[in-house]
């Protein structure tokens, strides 16, 4: 815990400036982002990833402070174990590389030897059928005496005793001679099988191949001559050593590890040395395909029991055999695999350090923080005789000292900005509240001047005397009435213009609830709601028109609804109405909803609220939203009468 202080003391400040270097990086993006340079572009993926990023560095900006030292740690170590984890792909993919070149080399240099190995028998088998001693004792020896037959004979012996021994990979060289049904070879004079016999007669390309395949096993045979109607002469044959050729494959292996497979052409025959995976027919099947496709070398690679396997192979156009190497990865890139999974501990032990030692930094600096946050918390529920103590001489000590001269300096001002704020808001509603009269005034004389110049006496008698009682509550000094009068002054507003639009526009008052008739409201903020329905709603109305006023309790409000049946309003409108709502924190020289709202905010608190919608009499209906909690408003009436 010592070593951790004396590393606070030394690394805090740093920390704090690196917090701060944070924080600049973030606003520099951030007005970036925002900046005409970037806002140009018209790609909306260029929006959202602008959007995204936004989002991105205002969610680590609101980050506590364990996870910002988590990843200050993380943004210095992530990097090298990327380095580091990239630098050692690419040393295995290069290693990768030279290990299948070397291997493909070996292959090479194996099959190379194997056509070294069959080129002098070869080559001593083409002399053979041209030698006179086997020519004599096949096609003239009912001619020979006794005596020159058996030299002839053993001189054949002898020649084919040293072809014998001439190779380790031949076990047999023999003369099958037609004329006796015989075959002769070094150590024998048998009759010959007639599938052997057969098989000995093929025909090779020795371009292509000089084995042909008999009992599972490779066979040199040579008829001679080449075309049979000449005469039945003698075919000349060796018989290959399968233990032979298994040993060499054998000693072909990779470190005595995997083993070599040599095959003909079309897989009918193989032969195996050492140790071959399971499940390699689909591998010499596809090498099958690339040999077919003249792509004489290369290398595949398969999984056998959970272990991947690489299969190196080449054919030779001499002997017409292909021979592959089957090694396991792990042999040759072992090494390097092992290097990476100690990597990725490492990587992983270090991610466990970096938070191990991040937890200890927090928790050294979480406690003066607990408390200052602490006296942060009941700064915000109201108590502002808070104060902090500290006793280090740090970093924290002076902000405990700043925060308590914050907060006494905050008493201060909240004294003298209380008294200064009601004082503005009683100046705004007195201002909001006189933008209605004037508009009403100038409504009511045209109306009496249009009823005086048509000579409807009749009308004009109640119309002057609602008009009296109108601006007898207008004229009121009183800024907040009961609701009851507030609804008692609509239904003087209400037969004024019943005079003006006869029978044409009927309104409906519901019932007010009994324990909301007190609720002392803003003077005149029904009337306008009802105005505008007249006004706007039911403009394009000749007859027919209907406008409801009803009153709802639910949980959390009290609503006050006017709605009516006009038919102009479109959703062009009702969302240009919204837009126009959404203003409302702006306080400007505004007349009708927007005057309401404003007011209904004012007396009763950002809770209240007045939303526009469609209603079901398919017209405009305004809601007023009063918060229950707020129902009864201590504000004092000048005037009740």
């Amino acid at each position: 815990m010592n070593i951790i202080l004396s590393l606070l003391q030394l690394y805090l400040p740093q920390l704090i400036a690196l917090n701060s270097t944070f924080l600049y990086i973030h606003s520099t993006i951030l007005n970036f982002l925002r900046s005409p340079l970037c806002l140009t572009s018209n790609s909306s993926y260029t929006r959202i990833t602008q959007l995204r990023g936004v989002k991105l560095l205002r969610f680590i900006n609101n980050l506590n402070i364990f996870p910002k030292l988590v990843l200050t740690f993380l943004v210095i170590i992530i990097p090298l174990i990327i380095i580091s984890l990239a630098t050692n792909i690419r040393s295995e993919r290069l290693v990768r590389n030279e290990i299948t070149s070397s291997m493909q080399a070996k292959v090479n240099y194996y099959l190379t030897a194997l056509e070294y190995s069959f080129a002098p028998l070869i080559s001593i088998q083409q002399q053979y059928l041209i030698d006179e001693d086997i020519n004599n004792l096949a096609y003239t020896s009912s001619f020979m005496s006794d005596q020159l037959y058996t030299e002839t004979f053993k001189s054949v012996q002898n020649k084919l005793t040293i072809l014998k021994y001439m190779s380790s990979y031949v076990e047999d060289a023999f003369v099958y001679i037609p004329a006796f049904n015989r075959k002769v070879s070094a150590a024998s004079f048998d009759p010959i099988h007639p599938d052997e016999a057969a098989a000995m007669n093929q025909l090779t390309d020795t371009y292509s191949s000089p084995f042909i395949l008999f009992n599972n096993s490779l066979w040199m045979s040579r008829p001679y001559p080449s075309f049979t109607s000449i005469g039945k002469g003698f075919t000349l044959g060796l018989q290959i050593s399968s233990s032979a050729l298994q040993k060499s494959l054998s000693s072909f292996s990779i470190n005595g590890n995997g083993g070599a497979m040599l095959m003909n052409e079309d897989l009918s025959w193989n032969e195996i040395g050492g140790n071959i995976p399971a499940n390699i027919e689909k591998t010499k099947q596809t090498i099958k395909q690339n040999l077919l496709a003249n792509q004489i070398s290369g290398y595949e690679s398969f999984q056998s029991n959970k272990t991947k396997y690489y299969a190196f192979y080449e054919k030779s156009p001499k002997l017409g055999l292909t021979l592959a190497i089957f090694v396991d990865e792990n042999s040759f890139i072992g090494p390097i695999k092992q290097f990476a999974t100690w990597l990725w501990w490492i990587s992983i032990a270090s991610i466990l350090v970096i938070l191990l030692f991040s937890y200890q930094i927090y928790q050294v600096i979480h406690t003066p923080l607990k408390q200052l946050t602490g006296a942060f918390r009941n700064v915000e529920k109201g108590n502002l005789s808070t104060q902090l103590s500290y006793r280090s001489k740090d970093e924290f000590n002076y902000l405990y000292l700043q925060f308590n001269r914050m907060v006494f300096r905050l008493d201060e001002l909240i004294n003298e900005v209380y008294v200064q704020k009601y004082q503005v808001k009683v100046a705004e509603l007195k201002q909001l509240q006189s933008q209605i009269n004037p508009h009403f005034l100038y409504n009511c004389f045209f109306n009496l001047y249009r009823l005086a110049k048509m000579h409807e006496l009749d009308k004009v008698i109640p119309f002057t005397k609602n008009l009296g009682d109108y601006f007898k509550y207008v004229t009121k000094t009183a800024d907040f009435v009961p609701l009851e009068q507030e609804i008692n002054f609509c239904l003087s507003y209400v037969a004024i213009q019943n005079i003006r639009f006869e029978d044409h526009i009927q309104v409906e008052f519901g019932m007010i609830p009994e324990k909301f008739t007190a609720l002392n409201v803003p003077k005149l903020f029904l009337q306008p709601l009802i105005e505008n329905c007249y006004k706007h709603g039911l403009e394009d109305n000749s007859t027919g028109g209907l406008i409801q006023i009803s009153f709802a309790e639910n949980a959390n409000y009290f609503e006050i609804s006017v709605e009516d049946n006009g038919t102009i309003l479109s959703d062009t409108m009702l969302e240009m109405i919204r837009a126009q709502l959404e203003q409302s924190d702006k306080m400007t020289d505004s007349e009708g909803l927007l005057n309401v709202k404003q007011r209904l905010m004012l007396h009763f608190g950002n809770a209240a609220n007045l939303e526009v919608n469609r209603g079901k009499l398919g017209g405009l209906i305004v809601v007023v939203m009063i918060p229950i909690e707020e129902e009864i408003n201590d504000v004092p009436s000048d005037d009740r009468r």
